[in-house]
């Protein structure tokens, strides 16, 4: 069995990591759900050069894409739409990682606290 030394210092190093992941947790600013695709297309006029030259497709047209009550939905953005909500997606996708990672070390630091706390229950 560890040592209550070795144990005592795991569990610090483990608080200091969670430490950190709360304080980049801070630094998230907006969050969106979904994705954002761009799209390069085909118009409906059957005499345009998109129709015969795949290179010559109109675009690209940024779509946000997402689930809502089960159903996908999607719609067109502007240029700055789809600029600023890319930039909540990337911050959405931080805030999953990091909250993953916080889960992880959760897992690992609790039988790490359960000894501590059973041994100072002895005490």
């Amino acid at each position: 069995m560890a040592s209550k030394r070795n144990l005592n210092e795991r569990m610090q190093a483990y608080q200091e990591k969670y430490r950190k992941l709360t304080a980049r947790l801070s630094e998230i600013g907006f969050i969106w759900p979904g994705h954002i695709q761009r799209r390069y297309l085909t118009c409906g006029k059957p005499n345009c050069v998109c129709h015969k030259d795949p290179e010559a497709k109109h675009g690209p047209y940024a779509y946000w894409t997402s689930k809502e009550t089960g159903k996908t939905v999607s719609r067109l953005l502007r240029p700055e739409e789809a600029d600023l909500l890319e930039k909540w997606i990337v911050n959405r996708r931080e805030l999953e990682s990091v909250i993953r990672q916080m889960k992880g070390l959760s897992k690992k630091v609790f039988s790490v606290a359960l000894t501590i706390h059973k041994d100072a229950k002895e005490e």
